[in-house]
């Protein structure tokens, strides 16, 4: 969600009840009344529990930007859920809960992208760096020669005029006479099928940084 447009709680609205009331009802009664898409009830479930909540998230993604947009987004889930929600336990316990499913979405799909860019620079030449890594990269390199001659010889060229020789789009399409449009596509094929090659170490890697987030929610 835009963190530009966060929501904020509808305050300019006319109930019976003084802010003092609304105060002394318990969750329960708050969530009741939820059910019925009572503005007020709302307004004080976000006053009651988002400072609680902003640093739950906090502590756990470490950027304040993006601990504010999952607790607006829990907020704005939990009043277009208004009539349909179930609370087994307690409402503070269902928050945190719903939270933290937020954060670890989040996390999850932080990591997707890392990883993701991460394989894609195994598969291009790399600068010297530490035996142990130079030996990996090697095995990867020779996994990924092995795989690009399944390609078509076009799009195997387009690949290795590109990564290996460092050619521009322009510069390989005046070199084996195709439009730069050609060019972009070969080469989005050529990656799409190496990250399907490479698919086993990419999810290993995935899985194994999934597994040290746990310590985060202990």
């Amino acid at each position: 969600m835009n963190s530009g447009a966060l929501f904020r709680p509808v305050t300019n609205f006319k109930f019976s009840f003084s802010m003092n009331n609304w105060k002394t009802l318990t969750d329960e009664e708050l969530v009741e009344r939820l059910n019925f898409s009572d503005h007020a009830a709302f307004t004080e479930i976000f006053y009651r529990y988002h400072g609680a909540l902003y640093s739950f998230a906090l502590k756990r993604c470490r950027e304040a930007e993006i601990a504010e947009e999952l607790v607006q987004d829990l907020f704005v889930n939990l009043w277009i859920k208004r009539g349909q929600l179930y609370i087994k336990s307690t409402l503070s316990g269902y928050l945190y809960i719903a939270l933290r499913n937020l954060v670890l979405n989040h996390i999850h799909k932080q990591l997707l992208r890392e990883r993701a860019t991460e394989v894609l620079r195994l598969v291009a030449p790399v600068p010297q760096t530490a035996p142990e890594e130079i030996l990996i990269v090697k095995e990867i390199g020779q996994e990924v020669d092995r795989n690009l001659h399944l390609l078509p010889e076009k799009c195997r060229t387009v690949y290795e005029l590109s990564r290996k020789q460092y050619k521009s789009n322009k510069q390989i399409a005046a070199e084996l006479g195709i439009t730069e449009k050609t060019v972009e596509n070969h080469m989005n094929r050529a990656l799409r099928f190496l990250r399907l090659s490479l698919h086993q170490l990419f999810t290993f890697a995935i899985i194994y940084s999934l597994l040290c987030l746990r310590t985060f929610f202990k």
